[in-house]
């Protein structure tokens, strides 16, 4: 006689209880259970700073470069994640310190104040900044306004975009003498939706950290991204149309900025783990985030309306308590990778705006392979034929280009499928950043 099993058969079925000590070190009691594992508080820290460690192989101490200290750049918003790894760095540091009297690295914490353009308090942010100091002594903290991009990047006025609103010279004039914060203000009014600002706030906030590390000399910029956090950011750039930069905007690695790399520490830790890890070190006074906003299940948005698709697609992955979905997510994307980075910058160049490799008409990418099928036919009759690949294809048509408005066909910028949707109807603006 046979018997069918069915899945509420297996819902009914006593859970096992949980176990009384440790599943580790066989001596506390558990004190949190992740990955079907019951840790206690302390094997759960280790648990946390070997996942960290091992990020940071590249930077443990090496015989012959006592002279020579090497120099990465944190970037802390003050959340969550960015004190984590902000106490993470501090106990890898100290560790090294004790250990070989000397550390290999010096770090400066960056944090970008939006108050002057997204509105807040000013100060605020410069008296947690001084708490921070006050806790972590080994390194140096600096607070920089995003309008600062205004004067530190290759800033040009007219740059940016076509425009079809008034091109009067008084106006160019004006835009010209106003301040970077005004600029700035300028940039994001003239974006269409909500959405569009974020987008393009994250893109000035992440050239601000590469030209700030260019200019303190790091050789490396962390980010406080978990694997919640890049499972979110893998759909959300995807879904804005930037899917075929993803090699760039998730692995750690260089970027097509400069010499910079990248660096996630967190990015095989869950959101969930990292929240954890800040409850049992006790950090909520160093982050601006409340400890019951930070560990209250995620609330159904009041107007989805207004929703950007970094907001929904963070939503998702924090309602789900499956964490082998959002691992399998972060571990697919980062095994993408462009066949020749090199060619595919030097034939198609790079965005105007976001400054990734950009992405190629599919359109024209199918012209392009029959008209290398019809150059092998060329070959071999000897006879040209009426609408060769040479014909078809120029330098500006193999890729999306914005074509300029009447009576400024001069002006021709490159922007990926992504950044056209974020800049679709702007007005002229002063584009602070130059990625040619």
């Amino acid at each position: 006689m046979e018997f069918e099993v069915t899945m509420a058969d297996v819902a009914k079925m006593p859970k096992p209880a949980p176990p009384a000590v440790c599943i580790r070190c066989k001596e506390n009691q558990p004190a949190i259970t992740i990955r079907n594992e019951a840790l206690c508080s302390d094997c759960f820290t280790t648990f946390m700073r070997t996942k960290f460690t091992r990020h940071m192989e590249p930077y443990r101490v090496k015989r012959g470069t006592e002279t020579n200290r090497r120099k990465i750049m944190l970037a802390n918003s003050f959340g969550v994640a960015s004190t984590a790894l902000l106490d993470l760095l501090h106990w890898h540091r100290s560790l090294q310190l004790e250990r070989a009297r000397r550390a290999e690295y010096d770090v400066y914490v960056v944090h970008i104040d939006k108050s002057a353009v997204l509105g807040g308090d000013e100060k605020a942010s410069e008296d947690h900044l001084e708490t921070l100091r006050a806790k972590y002594t080994q390194f140096e903290f600096v607070t920089v306004p995003l309008e600062r991009i205004y004067e530190l990047g290759d800033s040009t006025v007219d740059k940016l975009v076509s425009a079809e609103t008034s091109t009067d010279s008084t106006t160019s004039a004006a835009a010209a003498e106003s301040t970077p914060a005004e600029k700035l203000k300028a940039l994001l009014s003239s974006l269409n939706s909500r959405a569009s600002q974020m987008d393009i706030t994250s893109l000035l906030r992440t050239r601000l950290m590469v030209e700030m590390a260019k200019k303190y000399s790091c050789e490396a910029i962390l980010f406080a991204d978990s694997m919640t956090k890049m499972a979110a950011m893998v759909l959300a750039e995807v879904t804005k149309g930037r899917g075929h930069a993803l090699p760039w905007l998730i692995s750690d690695g260089p970027t097509p900025y400069g010499k910079q790399t990248i660096v996630r520490p967190l990015r095989e830790l869950a959101k969930n783990e990292v929240t954890a890890y800040v409850d049992f070190c006790s950090l909520w006074p160093f982050t601006t985030t409340p400890k019951e906003t930070a560990k209250a299940p995620p609330k159904p948005a009041v107007n989805m309306k207004n929703q950007t698709i970094d907001e929904v697609m963070g939503r998702f992955f924090e309602d789900i308590s499956n964490s082998h979905l959002t691992a399998n997510v972060v571990k697919t994307a980062s095994k993408l990778h462009f066949p020749d980075d090199h060619d595919r910058v030097e034939r198609l160049g790079l965005c105007e705006i976001c400054g990734m490799p950009m992405d190629e008409d599919p359109k024209i990418r199918r012209i392009r392979v029959t008209g290398s099928a019809k150059g092998e036919e060329e070959k071999k009759s000897g006879q040209p034929s009426e609408n060769s690949s040479s014909s078809i294809l120029d330098s500006d048509a193999r890729i999306y280009c914005l074509e300029p408005p009447p009576g400024e066909e001069g002006l021709k910028e490159r922007r990926c499928y992504g950044c056209r949707r974020s800049t679709l109807g702007a007005g002229r603006v002063n584009w602070p950043v130059s990625n040619r």
